[in-house]
């Protein structure tokens, strides 16, 4: 899934002057859920007090989904920037972990 986000979100880049802040915002909501899907699936076992960064990102963003979708292209293009890699780095680091666990 985060594989497809990756994808949708290199797709926002390359048209991003064309992009209404509805469609931006429909993005960010998408990120947004995908960050809360990983971290009931992927760290609902880790310890809350471990998972207090991803606990602040998703309230952060959550309370911010508007201003973010009204950042200027630039200020946008940085955001889904960050967001790529932040979706890469956890879909990497998850896929490991259910790598190394099937290892015998």
């Amino acid at each position: 899934m985060a594989t497809t986000l990756i994808t949708e979100i290199q797709q926002a880049q390359t048209r991003l002057p064309l992009l209404s802040r509805a469609d931006r915002g429909a993005l960010i909501v998408r990120i947004l859920r995908e960050l809360k899907t990983h971290r009931r699936e992927v760290l609902g076992h880790v310890p809350a007090e471990r998972c207090v960064w991803i606990d602040r990102l998703i309230a952060s963003v959550s309370s911010t989904i508007s201003e973010i979708a009204n950042m200027q292209d630039a200020e946008f293009n940085r955001v889904l920037s960050e967001f790529e890699k932040l979706m890469a780095t956890l879909d990497d680091i998850s896929h490991a972990e259910k790598r190394s666990k099937t290892i015998h």
